[in-house]
């Protein structure tokens, strides 16, 4: 089991995307991208119980429980220069108080994301071997 590259977007693995917008002339984005390569290694090694895929869009990092491109996604994970990383996951229906209710929070630094994106992927219950 692993974090995998969703099929959809094949053509880069998640390393060459983030070194992409690390290699930014833009201070923000270099800092974004330096800050989600930091992160990956543990991710994955955060991740290695249980099958994901990640998307990339808008700098960002969404987990899915499933290879498939119309599976909704359940956790994401950006960097955010200065303070961190920003953790968010869509509330499982049984919990949520609303359609899509989702829970957001702020890890200190890689250790404290995967800790956060541990929790996020057993609280929306998108992966049942949880």
């Amino acid at each position: 089991m692993a974090l995998n590259r969703a099929s959809v977007q094949q053509s880069k693995s998640l390393e060459e995307f983030y070194g992409e917008l690390k290699s930014s002339t833009d201070s923000t984005t270099a800092s974004i991208g330096d800050g989600m390569l930091e992160l990956l290694p543990l991710l994955r090694d955060a991740c290695s119980d249980r099958d994901a895929w990640a998307l990339t869009s808008l700098m960002r990092l969404w987990l899915l429980a499933a290879d498939d491109p119309s599976a909704p996604w359940l956790v994401s994970v950006m960097a955010v220069p200065g303070n961190g990383f920003q953790v968010t996951y869509r509330m499982s229906a049984a919990e949520s108080p609303w359609p899509d209710a989702l829970v957001q929070g702020m890890a200190i630094d890689e250790a404290d994301a995967c800790r956060m994106v541990r929790i996020a992927m057993e609280r929306c219950r998108g992966w049942s071997s949880l």
